[in-house]
């Protein structure tokens, strides 16, 4: 009882500061930190419904937005998401969870993005060189970018579950050439990786399904190119969610899920998420949502089937669609499909 009190001072606290930023903030923080990459969602579930419900994201996907989350899988499982976001530009993540019972649950995934091949040229350093452009073609080049994460994750009572994750991150944007003090050229790669710690938790307080929870994601050292350092998208976040269909009788075949999330940004202003999906029977879902103070797409819609092919193994396709509201790129499209072994 406690423990439970103690746990729900410090959320509503925390949601109380999140109101207060949210009121004050009048400036973005834009460009304080790198690998944005990291901010882009993984998984047609939980961009269908506005990013939002991290106190409801379940199974592997739940690696990608609260760890906590996988302690909730009951069954092994793996996963493949393809999103194709805007300017050409798609990312690609697969992940697998392994339940081991008493002792939690473990995950792996990766998520790579591709930009296609782009044209590479460098500053001309010789008069021969200049003579045409004033630059020098390289041809062409594929820029890099890579997240590796393992993730343990471990339900300590029906009412409490945590989970922190691990993640190798890799940058590669191909290499520039200059002339050292001898007139020779020096190539140098642009590369950069670090580790950073994702955590999360996951709390039911005992009124009917009403979920919470906290995460923070992308903790990490600060980076450096050059010459000045920048740190990843550090991003912290506090939820809540709950079927409302748990306040009627004989509604067990149907599920009508409401989550909110309040975001905190190193790197902008705060944020609030509002999604809500419909379920009949757990096998079929319709999702929209809406994502607060954000440069790209507001509203976001989805759906979701499941079903099992036999008696040991299950289906689960889910597609998102995020409205681009700045009219200069298409809407960028996802989807998901998990195999879930019964």
């Amino acid at each position: 009882m406690i423990k439970r009190n103690l746990f729900l001072m410090i959320f509503f606290f925390l949601l109380l500061s999140f109101n207060h930023n949210f009121a004050q903030d009048n400036f973005n923080k834009v460009g304080q930190s790198g690998m944005q990459y990291l901010k882009i969602g993984v998984g047609a579930e939980m961009v269908g419904r506005g990013e939002a419900g991290i106190s409801a994201i379940r199974g592997v996907q739940a690696m990608f937005w609260n760890p906590a989350g996988l302690a909730e899988m009951e069954n092994n499982e793996f996963l493949f998401s393809h999103n194709s976001w805007i300017a050409d530009i798609s990312m690609n993540a697969m992940g697998v969870g392994i339940n081991l019972n008493e002792w939690g649950v473990i995950g792996a995934n990766v998520l790579w993005m591709d930009y296609g091949e782009l044209h590479k040229t460098s500053v001309a350093q010789t008069i021969e060189e200049s003579a045409q452009f004033g630059y020098v073609d390289e041809g062409m080049f594929s820029p890099t970018d890579m997240a590796i994460g393992f993730t343990y994750s471990k339900k300590v009572s029906p009412q409490f579950s945590f989970g922190g994750q691990v993640r190798y991150l890799y940058e590669n944007y191909g290499s520039n050439v200059t002339l050292n003090s001898a007139g020779e050229k020096n190539i140098t790669e642009n590369t950069m990786s670090t580790f950073s710690l994702d955590f999360g938790t996951l709390y039911y307080p005992g009124f009917k399904s009403l979920a919470l929870s906290m995460t923070v994601q992308n903790f990490s050292t600060d980076l450096k190119y050059e010459q000045e350092a920048f740190s990843t998208p550090l991003t912290f976040k506090i939820g809540l969610s709950m079927n409302m269909f748990d306040f009627w009788e004989n509604s067990s075949k149907n599920s009508l899920l409401v989550a909110v999330d309040a975001i905190h940004l190193r790197d902008y202003s705060e944020r609030l998420n509002l999604g809500v999906e419909y379920s009949y029977l757990g096998l079929f879902n319709v999702r929209c949502g809406y994502r607060m103070n954000y440069d790209l797409g507001g509203f976001t819609a989805g759906a979701g089937v499941r079903y099992s092919i036999s008696n040991s193994l299950g289906f689960k396709l889910d597609f998102s669609y995020m409205v681009e509201n700045t009219g200069r790129f298409t809407s960028p499209l996802q989807l998901t499909a998990s195999l879930i072994m019964l």
